[in-house]
């Protein structure tokens, strides 16, 4: 596993004309595409954790990850990095932690390659880190630094999170513009990461938690925004972020670019079934098919603040001076 110290970022240079603004072109470099493990039962499984492949050969993508950078404790000039996603993305359909996954990152020198991540050593060194006290936050955060000299990739500097103290004084409510960018299971880049951006705005701010059903698996409560945009497959543990223009407060126009802030990490879209046909047959099953409501769930960025900033990982930074 690799663990090291960097000072590099995202710099937000943009300017804004009225309502009008386009993302910063640093953001999309944050993003990592997730690739899952062959397990058993698939055509490539042979035990050793190796790429599944569809039987085109191509491997199969599961997700979406992104880098945040804290900044070091002992050296605050420096940064310590970790790769988030939303912790169902690490995970097989049981819910049982894949021993390993496959990160794909975009080199310097062009092209991309991928990286493989022992996932079982990490956990066994207690370096997964999760919520420290609610289990339903889909968020996980493991500590890597990918190779500065080979791969090309900034990080999210943690002053970037949305924290619960942040809305008001930003002045974030429904109505507010989102983004966020992450893989495209349709065409992901046959040579480099090429994120998809898909836009919206908050839908809902609630301060109960939200019923929330995938699947099989037993209802839960969560604590989520809603966003009025359409999230996909491959969409989980993107980035979501706030984009707030002149026009944010309502009224006013403010002078100044717009203010890039972490709204949270992506979760997934909520479904409704639909019915497709009915056979003419007595005791016939019906057939569904799940339509998407246009309305995506988002995991807010103050979650992942209380992760990054939980004991775990903060007992980890203070291991290094980020003078090595």
């Amino acid at each position: 596993m690799m663990w090291r110290v960097i000072a590099i970022g995202v710099t937000v240079s943009i300017h804004c004309i009225l309502t009008a603004a386009t993302i910063p072109s640093e953001v999309k470099e944050t993003v990592t595409f997730i690739f899952r493990p062959a397990q058993r039962g698939d055509l490539t499984f042979d035990g050793s954790g190796s790429l599944r492949q569809a039987q085109e050969g191509e491997p199969v993508p599961n997700g979406t990850g992104f880098f945040v950078g804290v900044k070091n404790e002992k050296n605050p000039l420096a940064f310590n990095t970790y790769l988030v996603t939303a912790k169902h993305v690490l995970q097989d359909q049981r819910g049982q932690l894949f021993s390993t996954i496959w990160v794909r990152l975009n080199k310097l020198k062009g092209g991309a390659e991928f990286v493989s991540l022992d996932l079982a050593a990490v956990e066994r060194a207690g370096q997964i880190y999760n919520h420290p006290t609610d289990n339903t936050v889909d968020i996980s955060v493991v500590p890597i630094l990918p190779k500065q000299d080979t791969f090309a990739f900034k990080y999210i500097p943690d002053d970037l999170l949305t924290t619960k103290e942040s809305f008001k004084a930003l002045n974030i409510m429904e109505g507010s513009d989102v983004f966020f960018t992450g893989l495209f299971l349709n065409y992901y880049g046959q040579e480099r990461n090429h994120p998809i951006v898909r836009f919206g705005k908050v839908a809902l701010m609630s301060d109960e938690r939200v019923f929330w059903k995938e699947g099989g698996n037993p209802p839960e409560m969560l604590e989520l925004y809603l966003v009025e945009t359409q999230s996909y497959g491959g969409n989980s543990g993107s980035p979501v972020f706030f984009y707030l223009g002149s026009d944010r407060v309502p009224g006013a126009v403010i002078a100044g670019p717009p203010v890039l802030k972490l709204a949270g990490v992506m979760k997934g879209s909520f479904n409704e079934p639909r019915m497709l046909g009915l056979a003419q047959q007595n005791n016939a099953n019906v057939s569904f098919s799940l339509q998407n409501l246009g309305i995506a769930a988002v995991v807010p960025s103050y979650l992942l603040h209380e992760i990054l900033f939980s004991n775990g990982p903060k007992a980890n930074r203070e291991q290094y001076t980020g003078l090595k």
